[in-house]
C-alpha cells in the first residue's frame, strides 16, 4: 500500500477495529482456546499496537465498504458492523485456506493450524463464520431498516457460498491439464472477487434505495477483483522480489495453474505446449525447470496478455463506478484505491 494508506484511511480503519473487537468482546467464552485461536490470527494477543496494525493487513473489504457508504450518504458508521461481519467472514477463508494448503505463515505469524493443529483450525474458522452472523445483527442498534438488514445478510451468505465454490474449483485445477483461461475467471470470480463485491454492494444496499446505484456498485468490485487477482497472478511470477517479499518463482516452483500459465497453455506453440505438460506432470519442478516454463510464458507473450487483461478489468471498474452518477471525495477516494490494487508492485 502507498505509505498514505493508513494515514488517509487511518480513522476507517480504527472504527472498522473497534466494532470488531467490540463484537468479539460481547461472546461470553465457554471455551477459550477458540478465542485465544481467533485473537492469534488478528494479532489481538500482540503486545505492541504496531505489531497488531502489520498482522492485522490493510482490510480493504471493509474499507471499501466504508468508502461506499460516505460516497452516497457523508457518513459510513451506519455499516461498521456489516464491514466488521465481513472481515470475520474473510478470516474465516483464510483460516480454511491455510490448512488446505499446509500453509506454515500468515500475516508474519504462524497459522492457526501449525500451532493448534488442522481440527482446531477448522473450529476457528467455523467460529468466525458464526461470529460475522452475529455481528451482522449489530446493525439493528443502529437503526438500519429491518429489509437492509435482510438483504445484506442475503448477501453475505451469497458470497461465501460462491467463495467455496471458487475454492471447490482451484482445488480442481492442479488435477487437470485442460483448464481453460475462461474457466479460471469464472473461478477467481467467485473465490477472490466475491467478497470484494460484496463489499462494495453491502455499502451501497445498507446507504440507499436506489438500485442502479446498488447494481453499479456491486459491477464495480466484482470488476476490481478480477482485475486485482490477475495482477496478483502477474506479480506471482514477474514481481520484484525485493518489494514482493516473495520469490518470483514461487507459483510456477508450486505448479499453480495462474492466469499467465493458462494463456501459454492455450496459446504457445505445439512444442512449447507438450514440454508444459511434461514439466507440470512431474512431481516437482527444479530451477531448470522453472526457467524454461518462464521462456514458455514469454514466447507466449504471457507477460503482455495478463497486463491487458487486468487493465481491462480495471478499466471496467472505473466505468461501474462512474454509471452511479457519484462525483464527491469518497468517489475520488475509491478510484485511488482501485488504481493501487490493480497497479500495485507488491
Amino acid at each position: 500500500m502507498p505509505a498514505s494508506y493508513e494515514s488517509q484511511f487511518g480513522g476507517i480503519l480504527a472504527d472498522i477495529e473497534e466494532e470488531m473487537r467490540a463484537a468479539r468482546q460481547e461472546q461470553r467464552e465457554v471455551a477459550p482456546l477458540l478465542w485465544q485461536m481467533i485473537d492469534h490470527h488478528f494479532g489481538w494477543d500482540a503486545e505492541s499496537a504496531a505489531q497488531r496494525a502489520r498482522i492485522a493487513g490493510k482490510r480493504v473489504r471493509p474499507v471499501l465498504m466504508a468508502l461506499v457508504a460516505r460516497a452516497i450518504t457523508g457518513d459510513y458508521r451506519h455499516v461498521l458492523p456489516a464491514a466488521a461481519a465481513l472481515e470475520f467472514l474473510h478470516n474465516f477463508t483464510l483460516i480454511h485456506d491455510d490448512v488446505m494448503d499446509r500453509s506454515l505463515e500468515r500475516r508474519h505469524r504462524p497459522t492457526v493450524w501449525s500451532i493448534w493443529g488442522s481440527d482446531q483450525a477448522i473450529n476457528a474458522g467455523d467460529g468466525l463464520y458464526a461470529l460475522a452472523n452475529l455481528t451482522l445483527t449489530r446493525l439493528l442498534r443502529l437503526a438500519v431498516p429491518p429489509a437492509r438488514i435482510v438483504r445484506a445478510a442475503a448477501v453475505l451468505s451469497q458470497a461465501c457460498l460462491w467463495t467455496a465454490e471458487g475454492q471447490v474449483l482451484d482445488m480442481t485445477f492442479p488435477q487437470r491439464d485442460d483448464v481453460t483461461v475462461a474457466e479460471y475467471l469464472t473461478m477467481i470470480t467467485h473465490k477472490t472477487a466475491t467478497l470484494i463485491e460484496a463489499a462494495t454492494q453491502m455499502g451501497a444496499l445498507l446507504s440507499t434505495d436506489d438500485e442502479t446505484i446498488i447494481r453499479a456498485y456491486g459491477q464495480f468490485g466484482r470488476a476490481l477483483g478480477i482485475a486485482f487477482q490477475v495482477r496478483d497472478d502477474y506479480l506471482g511470477i514477474w514481481g520484484d522480489e525485493a518489494v514482493t517479499g516473495k520469490s518470483a518463482t514461487s507459483d510456477i516452483h508450486e505448479k499453480k495453474k495462474s492466469y499467465p500459465v493458462l494463456v501459454a497453455w492455450e496459446r504457445a506453440a505445439a512444442e512449447d505446449r507438450e514440454t508444459l505438460r511434461r514439466l507440470y506432470a512431474q512431481p516437482a519442478l527444479s530451477d531448470d525447470d522453472v526457467h524454461q516454463v518462464m521462456r514458455i510464458l514469454e514466447r507466449a507473450g504471457a507477460p503482455a496478455e495478463t497486463e491487458r487483461v487486468a487493465t481491462q478489468y480495471y478499466e471496467a471498474a472505473l466505468a461501474h463506478l462512474d454509471d452511479t452518477g457519484l462525483a464527491n471525495a469518497a468517489q475520488t477516494e475509491l478510484r485511488q484505491l482501485a488504481s493501487f490494487l490493480v497497479r500495485r508492485a507488491y
